[in-house]
């Protein structure tokens, strides 16, 4: 957690170190999967006052670089660089951005998901983010699938759903599967299928679920 300051106030960047690559997906945060770094985030802005700049994601891995040709240390150190590049979703916003990587003024940043235009604007095409009203969505959306979640908790709902998403299930990892015995050709057993919608769909589906 990573506090920084700008002229209209504090923002509030997070950072969680991961042992492999990962990245927000907006699809998996409306199914109720991916919700542990907004959580956070919406936690410590309600409770300190501050406003959210981004959640990201930096990779531990080693870094393994191939190349066709001789390479000089400077282009090595840029492709380290630009593989440690964070993932994640920033508030699309220019201070914002140049707080978060202070040394960009235009082109695409070497630290977090976003760029920067030559006449200074915000270049959507390159930036993963979201504008203060989007992230504020986002914000709500997190407290209304929490109170979901423990509403399912409560009622004792413990139905046998996994989810599947791009051909990929999480039972291929799982260790209990014979416990569990979910099998799609019986017990009327069925995936939770997630899609893949465009970020604006996800928001404005997100939008109706809290306006309810």
């Amino acid at each position: 957690m990573i506090q920084l300051r700008g002229e209209d106030g504090k923002y509030l960047r997070i950072i969680d170190y991961k042992s492999s690559s990962k990245n927000i997906d907006l699809n998996e945060v409306y199914a109720g999967l991916q919700i542990q770094l907004l959580t956070y985030s919406d936690a410590i802005c309600k409770e300190e006052d501050i406003m959210p700049a981004g959640i990201f994601y930096f990779s531990l891995l080693e870094q393994m670089l191939q190349a066709d040709k001789k390479i000089s240390e400077e282009e090595i150190e840029e492709l380290i660089q630009k593989n440690f590049r964070m993932k994640g979703l920033i508030l699309a916003d220019i201070k914002v951005i140049k707080m978060n990587d202070n040394t960009l003024t235009s082109g695409s940043s070497k630290l977090v998901p976003a760029a920067i235009t030559t006449s200074g604007s915000v270049n959507e095409k390159w930036t993963n983010g979201v504008s203060k009203e989007e992230f504020k969505i986002l914000q709500d959306y997190i407290d209304y699938i929490i109170k979901q979640i423990a509403k399912e908790i409560f009622s004792g709902k413990i139905e046998i759903k996994p989810y599947y998403k791009n051909g990929k299930t999480p039972c291929e990892f799982c260790n209990y599967k014979t416990i569990c015995g979910f099998d799609t050709k019986q017990n009327k057993n069925s995936y939770r299928y997630i899609e893949k919608e465009a970020k604006e769909e996800i928001l404005q589906k997100m939008k109706k679920k809290i306006q309810k």
